[in-house]
């Protein structure tokens, strides 16, 4: 029997995926049993046909009981058709955008998996493309029975590692406390360069729900913003904190030129140290979404679960930034440390910890770490040769080219513009149209990750972010006294301003 597993595996078929059941082919259905195979039972009878073929049993192809002579001449017709069959569909073919297969793996990535999780046995939202596709192609859905990915065997292997994983005993919870998490966070910005204190950063959804209401609805862009910066961050705020909100996250503080706008900022990091904060962004502005839950303050399969996420770190003497009258927002050099004193740094440290130490302890002055783990241009996203010539120079060569004729004369020359909110589309690019779209909002968000994997393949494409599960600060809290229970020792607390 050899050959009955060589040609199921052709098929990518198991044992148990055979049945006992006829295949009905009358004499005047030739072609029915190609079209069964293609059928949502059409593995589990091919294995059947398979089985019958090599077996030399005609009774399994549904046509004994006749003449020799015919029986041959039928069997002849079929074999041909499922040997027509069996190149058609030992041949790969990964799903590209345009085709039938795209918009169903789509929908199952985005929709699908988090309104019918059963639907979609040992996958997760994190899953795959390819491992989406190889799901819908083995249940037979309609769109998918002739798109067999080309990297099956990749995904067998990550599919019995996982099930391997799955077989060990289950961790126990993890004890209650503020916990070290790591994940990207995202920031897009200028040229300039700037280490990650004082300032804030985001999801990747939250950096392109940034950059989409703020960033190219001004031609040029706004801040002469030209790219997402990425970065590893591991995050562990204070057990002063846990241990009056039972949380992982603060409150979310806005930062501007190096300093804390928002006025209860001291107070904060006096009570606690110099904790993360966080908070969600609303969707009806734009609808950019995480592939994890981002959001505790929703109902149970709510697109708002997924909401986009922005986040604030603390950096030495908080309270003092640039003034706004020196402020240059266009310039690329600002010394944001200025108008810091050397005491105020020195008593109020900020929360990255020093130098050398891999993971944050959770002290008032140790709350996060970071690497840089790469950057992309949103010319790259957009599919910009020259930013400049795109939005500057291109009308006046439009109409230099009609004046010497090399345009038609009743050619319209437009004033380019990345995306115009009035009209909700861009002129000379689409990249950025519908953003209430959640579809095309994910399209961006899945060219970024990508575009990251193809330029820094050492960082894994996707960390999953922890939730923004922040309460609220409650009234005359920040006259409590301070619970250090659990918390590491700190010369913070008696040198604190």
């Amino acid at each position: 029997m050899a050959e009955v597993s060589n040609l199921l595996q052709t098929f990518d078929l198991e044992a148990d995926d055979c049945v006992s059941h006829p295949v009905e082919v009358s004499q005047s259905g030739r072609g029915v049993l190609a079209r069964t195979l293609l059928s949502g039972l059409g593995k589990a009878l091919a294995a059947t046909a398979v089985l019958g073929f090599v077996g030399g049993s005609l009774e399994l192809m549904g046509i004994g009981g006749r003449g020799a002579h015919h029986r041959e001449a039928v069997f002849e017709s079929h074999l041909k058709d499922f040997t027509e069959l069996t190149s058609v569909m030992t041949k790969c073919r990964d799903s590209k955008e345009g085709d039938s297969c795209y918009f169903s793996v789509h929908w199952a990535m985005t929709e699908g998996i988090f309104g019918h999780p059963d639907w979609y046995q040992g996958l997760t939202p994190a899953s795959s493309f390819g491992e989406f596709q190889y799901s819908l192609y083995k249940s037979g859905a309609k769109n998918c029975t002739s798109f067999k990915p080309c990297d099956i065997e990749a995904m067998k292997t990550k599919k019995a590692a996982a099930a391997a994983a799955a077989a060990k005993p289950t961790p126990p919870p993890p004890p209650p406390g503020p916990r070290a998490q790591t994940f990207y966070m995202y920031r897009a910005q200028s040229k300039a360069s700037y280490p990650l204190e004082n300032i804030n950063t985001a999801d990747l959804a939250g950096a392109f729900w940034y950059l989409h209401n703020e960033v190219v609805v001004a031609t040029p862009r706004k801040y002469k913003i030209d790219r997402i910066k990425r970065f590893k961050v591991t995050v562990k705020n204070t057990w002063e904190f846990w241990n009056a909100h039972k949380r992982q996250f603060s409150a979310f503080v806005a930062y501007d030129a190096g300093g804390c706008t928002t006025p209860v900022c001291k107070d904060i990091y006096h009570q606690y140290g110099f904790v993360v904060g966080c908070q969600v962004q609303p969707l009806s502005v734009a609808k950019y979404m995480g592939r994890h839950q981002t959001n505790w303050q929703c109902r149970a399969g709510e697109d708002n679960c997924r909401a986009p996420i922005w986040y604030s770190l603390p950096g030495p003497c908080p309270a003092k930034g640039i003034p706004n009258g020196a402020i240059d927002p266009n310039s690329n050099d600002l010394d944001v440390d200025k108008y810091k004193s050397p005491e105020c740094t020195r008593r109020m440290p900020g929360g990255l910890c020093k130098a050398g130490i891999k993971e944050p302890t959770g002290a008032p002055d140790c709350t996060y770490t970071y690497e840089n783990a790469g950057e992309v241009f949103l010319d790259e996203l957009v599919g910009l040769k020259d930013y400049n010539q795109f939005w500057n120079t291109s009308y006046t060569q439009c109409m230099k080219d009609k004046a010497a004729h090399v345009l038609p004369i009743d050619h319209v020359c437009l004033h380019n513009k990345e995306y115009d909110p009035v009209t909700d589309r861009g002129v000379g690019t689409s990249f950025w149209d519908r953003k209430l779209d959640a579809d095309k909002c994910t399209d961006r968000l899945d060219k970024a990750r990508k575009l990251f994997k193809e330029k820094f393949p050492q960082f894994p494409e996707h960390l999953e972010e922890p939730a923004c599960e922040f309460d609220m600060y409650y009234g005359g809290e920040f006259d409590w006294k301070i619970n250090h229970t659990g918390s590491p020792k700190s010369d913070f607390w008696e040198q604190r301003m």
